[in-house]
């Protein structure tokens, strides 16, 4: 074989390479962007489990119009009062507590930052826009 022949096999070598590089990135997005929704999916997956500790520590539903004891007055507390997750009530990210404020006998809010604004379609109580959002819930009617 000639010395162009292996020139012109290497360029389109090189050539397939790259493309199969570019082609995978844009299949599976950047590393930094996925990285950024990997934060967000914690943060939820975060609250979702605040959430249903506190539902499963404060509902009862033999007796679904009353509370079985009061709101925890703190992540904190809910986090060593904890039976079914492990509470974790920290940003992956900036190590900043999550908001937590109880806002009555059976309703409080659970607040983060995110970064990229989901609308998953199932679930919907749990889209959020970017930024800070604050969900609201009632125990005694979850989402």
């Amino acid at each position: 074989m000639t010395a162009g022949v292996h020139t012109l096999f290497g360029a389109v070598s090189a050539t397939v390479v790259a493309g199969a590089l570019i082609w995978g990135l844009v299949l599976t997005g950047m590393p930094h962007q996925r990285r950024v929704e990997r934060f967000d999916e914690q943060r939820l997956s975060d609250l979702q489990h605040i959430q249903a500790e506190i539902q499963a520590l404060c509902h009862d539903p033999e007796r679904p119009e009353i509370l079985k004891q009061p709101l925890p007055q703190s992540l904190a507390e809910l986090a060593e009062r904890a039976r079914q997750w492990r509470i974790d009530w920290h940003d992956p990210v900036t190590d900043a507590p999550y908001g937590y404020v109880v806002t009555g006998p059976s309703t409080y809010e659970l607040t983060a930052t995110f970064a990229l604004p989901r609308a998953a379609g199932r679930a919907v109580f749990w889209d959020h826009p970017a930024g800070t959002h604050t969900f609201r819930i009632d125990v005694l009617d979850p989402p």
